[in-house]
């Protein structure tokens, strides 16, 4: 994947899709740590072609999500948007369900400071996938609850099951969600029906999450991994700088006011313009729509 032409460092923040990460947590690193044997079967990848399917691989606990597996998480995804031959991600659960959320043993006896660090390594970990310069698809299939209706959210694309159901459990056990629930719904679904799904944390079933918005595509349970991945396929088909900076416009143009996400829009079409990529779509356009060559 080619770097950000120079001028565009007056746009976006050098390596836009790491976020910091507070001191504070460096207990949870040395943690996290301490089996690196385990830790890389918690979350497996596996290569399709231009797509990196990324598992979570903990079946026997309905892929409840551990700290451990939120680094294992941020590994992952930066050894995607290294390798220049993945094009897209893929995330998916092994089992019966794409994950229940948090894994609440963990959780228990934790202080204060503790909760909040663990807090700091979910928001860490999604803000990279939500920042990937790589298009992260959710394939979500039974249970996506709690952290793991969050982690659906993070990605850029999310697509399911007709068994799935999303839900922000955290209200029935009085809590509130700490990886970006009360954050990411509002902004994906109607605010009066994020609202109402936050105070109640009743299970959203797949027809329903189409009809808000919150999914994409709902397909049949033995036809969603294929079909994400013929999704994953056909977006890995288009120009990779073209799509990285399309990401970049979206991405970065929603945290502003329009005319700011306009300016940003005109000035990223310009560069891309220029790119080897986009004279050879020009070319093949004229050539008889002919398809572009890619690398």
């Amino acid at each position: 994947m080619p770097e950000p032409p120079p001028v565009m460092t007056a746009i976006l923040p050098a390596k836009s899709f790491m976020p910091p990460l507070p001191a504070r947590t460096a207990w949870t690193l040395r943690r996290a740590a301490l089996d690196l044997a385990a830790m890389k079967t918690l979350i497996l990848r596996e290569n399709r072609g231009p797509v990196a399917l990324l598992w979570l691989n903990r079946p026997a606990k309905r892929n409840a999500i551990t700290t451990k597996m939120m680094w294992r998480l941020g590994e992952l995804l930066q050894g995607c948007l290294a390798d220049r031959r993945v094009r897209v991600v893929v995330i998916a659960g092994k089992g019966r369900h794409f994950s229940a959320g948090g894994d609440m043993n963990e959780m228990r006896g934790m202080d204060v400071l503790q909760t909040d660090d663990t807090m700091v390594a979910w928001q860490h970990n999604l803000e990279l996938v939500e920042r990937s310069t790589k298009p992260v698809i959710a394939a979500v299939h039974g249970a996506a609850f709690g952290g793991g209706t969050e982690l659906a959210m993070a990605c850029h694309i999310r697509v399911c099951s007709e068994s799935a159901r999303f839900a922000q459990t955290e209200i029935a056990l009085d809590h509130l969600p700490g990886g970006g629930g009360t954050q990411r719904l509002p902004r994906l679904v109607p605010l009066s029906f994020a609202y109402e799904h936050l105070l109640l944390g009743e299970p959203i079933a797949a027809a329903e999450a189409h009809r808000i918005g919150l999914v994409n595509h709902v397909w049949p349970d033995a036809e969603l991994l294929d079909r994400a991945v013929e999704l994953a396929r056909r977006i890995a088909r288009r120009a990779p700088t073209a799509v990285r900076y399309t990401m970049e416009a979206v991405r970065v143009g929603l945290q502003g006011p329009l005319d700011s996400g306009m300016r940003l829009e005109r000035a990223m079409a310009s560069l891309v313009n220029e790119s080897r990529e986009a004279k050879e779509g020009m070319r093949a356009f004229f050539e008889s729509g002919r398809r572009p060559t890619r690398k």
